[in-house]
C-alpha cells in the first residue's frame, strides 16, 4: 500500500531494495547457495559458471541481467559473457576473490582459499590428484606420488584443468608442509631387488628429458605437456622399482627437470594447481636425487607463482626456505637469483629499503661467478635476466614510490640491449615491462608503441603469462582511456586475449 502523500509508483521500503540491487546484489538467504544450480557450479570450481547460475537463479523475483551483473562486478557485459561461457576462463586469484566479494559468496564455499577450506568437490570427485604436499618424503613415495599425479592430469580434460586452476595452498597449508624439504631423505637401501637403472638407460632418459625440456619456456597446453606428464608417468613407474644407488638418483634428478618443465607449462597455461604440484613434486624429486639446490630452484619458481597470484608473504617464505636449505651448497648464481625473488616480495610489499639491499646482495653475488663453476640448469639466469628482474621489480616498488621508475627503465632497457634473440618470450616481458614503466612515468602514448611493436610477437607465442602482463597493462592504461592511443591498444589487447 502507497501513503497518499507518496507521488511514487513504489513504497518507501520498494524503493530502498530496488536502490540496494541496482547498486549492488540482493540480500540472498543462507540456502541460496545450497540450490542445485549453485552445488554444481562450486563444484566444478568455475567462476564463470557461479555467474551464470547466480543470475539463474529461481529465487530472484526479476531476472539478473548480464549488465546488472557486470555492473555489480566492476566490469563490461561483453566480459561477463566470455567469463559464463568459459571463453575467458577466471584464474587469477585476486579476480577471483574481487567476484567473491562483491556476491557476498560465504568462504565455505571458496575452492580456492585452501587454508582451513575443505574442497567444494567432495568425496564423489574420484578424479582429483593426490595431495603432494601431504605425502610421505620417502623415494618410493615420491616415485609414487608423481606416477598417481601425471596419470590423473592426463586423463582430465582441458575445460576441467582450467576450471580447477585457482585452487591452490597458501599460508601455512602450503609454507608448513614444505618445511620438510629441510631434513634428511629416509634412506632407500632396503627399497627394492629390481634391476638397477642402467647408464644406457639413464641416457636415453636424460636425452627424452633434454628434447622436452625446450618446450618449457614456449607456454601453451596441447601436446608438448602432454608428451611432458607422460615421460614423467613412464619415469616414475620406473622409479617405483629402482633399488637405491647413483643411476636412480640421477634418474631422480631427471624427473625434477620435467617437474619444474610440467610446472612451467602449467603456469602458462593459467592452471595454477597443476603447476603448484608439479614445482611440488620438482622440489621432492630433487631432494630423492641428492640435489638440494634444484629443490631451492623450485622453491624460487613456485614463490614466483605466488607474487603472480598476489601473495608476496608466502612467497618470501619460499624463498627464506630455499636460502636457509642451501646456505652452504648454493651457487653464487642460485644465491643471485634467490636474492632477486626475495627483492620480488619486498617490491609488492612496498617495502623500499628492504628491497635495495636485497637487489644489492644478488648484484654482488652474481658477480662472483665462476666460468664453468655453475650448474647448466643455471644458465638462463644471465646477466641478461638479473637486469630484466631486478627493472621490472623496480617498476612494481614504483606503484608505492614513483621515484624508483627512472632506475626501472635503465635495468629493463639494459636487459634488451644483453638479451638473447632466441629468447622471444623473455624480450616479449621486458618490453612490456618497459612500456608499464613508461605508464608509470605518465607517458601514455610512449608506453601504449612500445605495447604495439610486442603484440605481433605476442599473439604468436600463445603464451597465457604474456597474455596476463598484456592485460596487467590494459588495466593500468585505464585512467588514461579517453586518449585515442590508449582505446586502440586496449582493442588490440582484447583481441590477443581473446584469439
Amino acid at each position: 500500500m502507497i501513503a497518499a502523500d507518496n507521488t511514487d509508483r513504489l513504497c518507501h521500503r520498494c524503493r530502498r531494495n530496488s536502490r540496494t540491487e541496482l547498486y549492488g546484489p540482493p540480500e540472498v538467504p543462507a540456502d541460496f547457495w545450497d540450490h542445485e544450480v549453485m552445488v554444481a557450479a562450486f563444484t566444478d570450481r568455475d567462476m564463470g559458471a557461479v555467474l551464470a547460475a547466480y543470475r539463474r537463479h529461481p529465487h530472484h523475483v526479476s531476472r539478473v541481467t548480464q549488465d546488472r551483473m557486470a555492473s555489480w562486478l566492476g566490469i563490461s557485459q561483453a566480459q561477463l559473457s566470455r567469463y559464463e561461457t568459459g571463453d575467458n576462463p577466471i584464474d587469477r586469484i585476486e579476480k577471483l576473490r574481487q567476484f567473491a566479494r562483491a556476491l557476498r559468496i560465504p568462504g565455505d564455499r571458496l575452492w580456492f582459499d585452501r587454508v582451513g577450506v575443505p574442497s567444494q568437490a567432495g568425496p564423489a570427485d574420484h578424479g582429483a590428484p593426490p595431495d603432494v604436499l601431504a605425502a610421505a618424503w620417502d623415494a618410493s613415495s615420491i616415485a609414487r606420488s608423481v606416477e598417481e599425479t601425471a596419470r590423473s592430469d592426463l586423463a582430465i580434460s582441458r575445460r576441467a584443468a582450467l576450471t580447477g586452476a585457482a585452487a591452490v595452498a597458501m599460508g601455512p597449508a602450503l609454507v608448513e608442509p614444505l618445511q620438510r624439504w629441510l631434513h634428511p631423505l629416509q634412506p632407500l637401501s632396503r627399497w627394492s631387488s629390481s634391476a638397477a637403472i642402467s647408464e644406457e638407460e639413464l641416457y636415453a632418459l636424460q636425452h627424452v628429458a633434454d628434447g622436452l625440456r625446450g618446450w618449457g619456456g614456449r607456454g601453451g597446453y596441447g601436446l608438448a605437456r602432454k608428451a611432458v606428464l607422460g615421460q614423467l608417468e613412464e619415469l616414475a613407474e620406473r622409479l617405483s622399482r629402482a633399488p637405491a644407488g647413483p643411476t636412480t638418483e640421477r634418474a631422480f634428478f631427471i624427473g625434477a627437470e620435467l617437474s619444474k618443465v610440467a610446472a612451467s607449462m602449467s603456469w602458462d597455461a593459467g592452471m595454477h594447481d597443476a603447476a603448484q604440484r608439479y614445482y611440488v613434486l620438482g622440489i621432492r624429486m630433487a631432494k630423492a636425487g641428492r640435489n638440494d639446490p634444484f629443490a631451492a630452484l623450485c622453491l624460487a619458481a613456485m614463490a614466483r607463482q605466488m607474487f603472480d597470484l598476489g601473495r608476496p608473504e608466502d612467497g618470501l617464505e619460499l624463498v627464506q626456505l630455499g636460502q636457509y636449505g642451501t646456505r652452504r651448497s648454493a651457487t653464487p648464481t642460485l644465491e643471485a637469483l634467490l636474492r632477486t625473488r626475495e627483492a620480488w616480495a619486498y617490491a609488492q610489499m612496498g617495502q623500499v629499503r628492504e628491497f635495495h639491499r636485497a637487489v644489492g646482495q644478488a648484484q654482488d653475488s652474481f658477480a662472483q661467478r665462476r666460468p664453468g663453476a655453475e650448474p647448466w640448469w643455471l644458465d638462463s639466469f644471465d646477466e641478461a635476466e638479473l637486469e630484466g628482474v631486478i627493472g621490472a621489480r623496480m617498476r612494481d616498488l614504483a606503484g608505492h614510490d614513483p621515484r624508483q621508475a627512472p632506475q626501472a627503465e635503465q635495468h629493463i632497457r639494459r636487459a634488451l640491449s644483453l638479451r638473447d634473440p632466441s629468447r622471444v618470450r623473455n624480450r616479449a616481458f621486458d618490453v612490456i615491462g618497459l612500456a608499464r614503466t613508461r605508464m608509470v612515468a605518465d607517458e601514455p602514448e610512449e608506453a601504449c608503441a612500445l605495447i604495439n611493436e610486442v603484440l605481433p610477437t605476442a599473439a604468436g607465442l600463445a603464451s597465457g603469462r604474456v597474455v596476463r602482463k598484456l592485460h596487467d597493462f590494459a588495466k593500468e592504461a585505464e585512467r588514461h582511456r579517453d586518449l585515442p592511443a590508449v582505446r586502440e591498444t586496449r582493442d588490440a589487447i582484447r583481441g590477443v586475449r581473446t584469439a
